[in-house]
């Protein structure tokens, strides 16, 4: 019982609070598994007992049956609840029952049972609230003594509104994001970036989710079968539904006639698609349409990660341009290290990256975009990144020519990104 915590929905708190009365019955449902008790009903005048509502999101609340009975009450003193802050910092301390009912006249007789009550002290003194003093607190009574209860209110604002005046939420809020490739990086990003506040993913993939990708991908295995794209709608709209997500099961190569007027009407792209031509393609398209893409991979079989950043601009190259000079410093070929067979262009590499540290490549690349819509389009200099070419140490080995040669896990090496070439033909028409 020391531990036990009353949860008050929302639509209780309203109830509660807008009662005419000072005080009535409540239904509690006790998880006994989790050691809850959750307001079902509300006593807001004598012998109405209006049910809570409780959105069907919320399963766990639902749980059990609603038999317990308990009373609210309205406490017309100043105290109440501050004597409940003071007891609940203190670990088994209680208060003896006559002397909570003199502060309490109210509270009704437990007898031998053991009683809830939640008391409203509504217009506490503002210092009171600073000092975490609640308007809403709870208590289990018995005849020798009363003991506080930790209580969980649901606040009025929910989700990513949550963090207004902390965060550019309205700026976010107004902008779009194409992800291609909703694999593992790509699903991670995908959350990234609707954690962050982006007001509509378009999100581009033709594969479905099977069996084999339960291991690294953010969808679980209630969605084997579907498409990723439409896993990922469902997921989003449930975690982030300030997020608008229109989901794409296109291949990016064979449908680029279909991508290329997304990417015209979008702010930033995202590509995490495995292989060689779907970057290439991306590179291409967002260069020619001067949007921005964010390129997301690991190499070498999983111990590096790589960010790129392709920037619509006449001092940096598109995707070719930096293999090219990379190839001229004697770098790996960085797109053929996703394929089977070096530079045959066939068939993707499986990947062999624990799923932490492709997630950790999927959500810098989501921050990599996320800063670049920030300071491009609302000048914020928070939001300035080191380089255009990142490098992030996984399980690295370090035996890899620079600028690939990471010795340290958690290290990121950040580096710009060469002129384009001349003739390019890429970036020379944009």
């Amino acid at each position: 019982m020391s531990h036990a915590t009353f949860l008050i929905p929302r639509d209780a708190l309203s109830r509660i609070a807008g009662a005419e009365a000072s005080g009535g019955e409540l239904r509690f449902r006790h998880v006994t598994a989790d050691d809850f008790y959750v307001v079902t009903r509300v006593e807001v005048a004598s012998g109405l007992r209006l049910p809570v509502d409780i959105p069907k999101s919320y399963q766990r609340l639902a749980w059990g049956d609603d038999d317990l009975i308990g009373q609210w009450l309205r406490t017309p003193e100043r105290g109440v609840n501050h004597n409940h802050w003071y007891l609940l910092r203190r670990p088994g301390a209680s208060m003896p029952y006559d002397a909570f009912r003199e502060l309490v006249p109210g509270a009704r007789d437990p007898g031998a049972n053991v009683g809830f009550l939640i008391t409203h002290e509504p217009d506490l003194p503002e210092e009171h609230v600073e000092a975490g003093i609640p308007e809403f607190a709870a208590w289990f009574l018995t005849r020798d003594e009363v003991r506080p209860a930790h209580v969980a209110i649901e606040p009025s604002t929910l989700g990513i509104q949550q963090l207004d005046g902390a965060w550019p939420i309205q700026s976010l809020a107004s902008h779009s994001a194409l992800i291609v490739g909703c694999g593992s990086i790509g699903s991670a990003a995908a959350n990234a970036l609707a954690a962050y506040g982006v007001g509509h993913l378009n999100l581009v993939d033709p594969d479905r989710l099977l069996w084999d990708n339960l291991i690294r991908h953010t969808l679980g295995p209630e969605h084997v079968g579907r498409h990723k794209v439409d896993g990922l709608k469902t997921q989003l709209g449930q975690r982030w539904p300030a997020t608008t997500v229109t989901p794409h099961p296109l291949d990016v190569v064979d449908d680029a006639h279909r991508i290329r007027p997304m990417i015209k009407d979008i702010d930033i792209v995202v590509c995490a698609a495995d292989g060689i031509a779907p970057r290439r393609v991306v590179s291409h398209l967002s260069r020619r349409a001067r949007k921005t893409a964010i390129l997301a991979c690991v190499l070498d079989h999983g111990r590096i990660g790589e960010i790129i950043r392709l920037r619509p601009s006449p001092r940096f190259g598109c995707l070719l341009c930096l293999r090219a000079n990379l190839a001229q410093q004697g770098a790996m070929d960085a797109e053929a290290d996703q394929e089977l067979d070096y530079g045959t262009g066939q068939v993707h590499q499986p990947m062999t990256a624990t799923p932490p540290d492709l997630h950790l490549v999927g959500t810098l690349a989501a921050k990599t975009a996320v800063a670049t819509l920030l300071e491009t389009h609302h000048g914020d200099d928070t939001q300035r990144f080191p380089g255009e070419h990142a490098i992030l140490g996984l399980h690295p080995t370090g035996d890899l020519a620079a600028p690939f040669d990471m010795r340290q896990a958690g290290d990121i090496r950040w580096s710009t990104l060469p002129s384009p070439r001349p003739h390019c033909p890429t970036c020379s028409a944009a």
